[in-house]
């Protein structure tokens, strides 16, 4: 990217959410008192097949932002349901164009297996 002197480089947040850009991806790092939730890639097709993986994906024209969306795929990953003012912006990986945000569950919450053509079981990575 070219920087252009007239243009604010500043990014402007809103709470936990960058509203000054809309990053292309993100990731969705959910964990609880007992270690990291991580599913593993079933996929042969796919890259990264066989390792683990967290919450993620494409941020869709329809998601206002990045924290929209984090939340939308973990709702769609995991069953889960999380009020927008709980996860935490970890930072955004300029190489991957990726905001990357932090979610602690409590006890009781636990991902479903939603995906089961894509991923294998949640489980806690100790």
């Amino acid at each position: 990217m070219v920087h252009h002197p007239e243009e604010s480089t500043e990014e402007t947040f809103i709470g936990q959410v960058c509203v000054s850009r809309k990053s292309k991806y993100i990731m969705a790092f959910i964990y609880n008192v007992y270690g990291p939730w991580m599913s593993v890639r079933i996929d042969r097709r796919k890259e990264m097949y066989g390792l683990h993986q967290s919450s993620g994906g494409v941020v869709e024209t329809k998601d206002s932002n990045s924290l929209e969306a984090a939340l939308r795929e973990l709702r769609e990953e995991t069953g889960l349901r999380i009020h927008h003012f709980r996860p935490k912006w970890i930072g955004h990986d300029l190489k991957y164009d990726c905001d990357v945000y932090s979610i602690e569950l409590n006890i009781r919450e636990n991902p479903q297996w939603t995906e089961q053509d894509k991923m294998g079981l949640w489980g806690i990575i100790p």
